[in-house]
């Protein structure tokens, strides 16, 4: 996984794998989901970082391999 923040749009993103993201979806405001073709979670996104006081419920599961 990679982990890359943005200063300037105030994002951070979670790259879970390094497929290319076919569909996102918007889950709560401020947090998109990113999937592949087969419908696997490739990257999190969340927007206003900073400022965002909530918690964010992430759709993942880490398996140890």
């Amino acid at each position: 996984m990679k982990i890359k923040y943005d200063e300037k749009s105030d994002s951070i993103l979670f790259i879970i794998d390094e497929q290319a993201s076919f569909e996102s979806e918007e889950i709560q405001k401020d947090v998109v989901v990113d999937y592949d073709k087969n419908e696997k979670i490739v990257a999190i996104e969340i927007l206003n970082f900073k400022t965002n006081e909530k918690v964010v419920d992430l759709p993942i599961t880490f398996v140890a391999a």
